[in-house]
């Protein structure tokens, strides 16, 4: 009786596909993350200044959570962003679901105006670039 001592070997297939995959903590290309920069830094301006001030009375529950969860995503994009790895980006697309979702919350409570579409275009911009981003880097 012989037992079988070869060894099994991973399909090459399956080899290449496990060293092209990318994780959180790679790196990203330093210009990528100046455009993405950029493209928050503009965001922020435009809507914020266009904004109307808030109103008097206490805001609402969601809007509380909205507003915790943009200044975490924010928060988390900038130290992603600043030590050039790819979860940065994540975060910055997540901050771009929470601008968004945001922006549908005003909508929802009457909100209308130029900023209010500022405030979609620009979370829209976000989430894709982001997204693309992090698919190919």
């Amino acid at each position: 009786m012989t037992t079988d001592t070869r060894t099994h070997s991973v399909p090459d297939t399956v080899a290449a596909e496990s060293t092209a995959w990318r994780r959180l903590d790679d790196r990203i290309p330093l210009r990528l993350m100046l455009a993405v920069a950029v493209l928050w830094a503009v965001s922020l301006y435009v809507v914020f200044s266009l904004a109307p001030a808030p109103p008097a009375e206490d805001p609402s529950a969601a809007a509380v959570l909205v507003g915790l969860g943009f200044e975490l995503s924010l928060l988390a994009t900038i130290a992603g962003l600043a030590v050039l790895r790819r979860w940065g980006l994540l975060a910055s697309a997540a901050g771009g679901v929470v601008f968004l979702v945001g922006a549908g919350l005003c909508s929802l409570g009457g909100h209308t105006g130029g900023w209010l579409v500022a405030q979609y275009v620009t979370g829209a911009a976000i989430l894709g670039v982001s997204r693309a981003a992090f698919r190919r880097f």
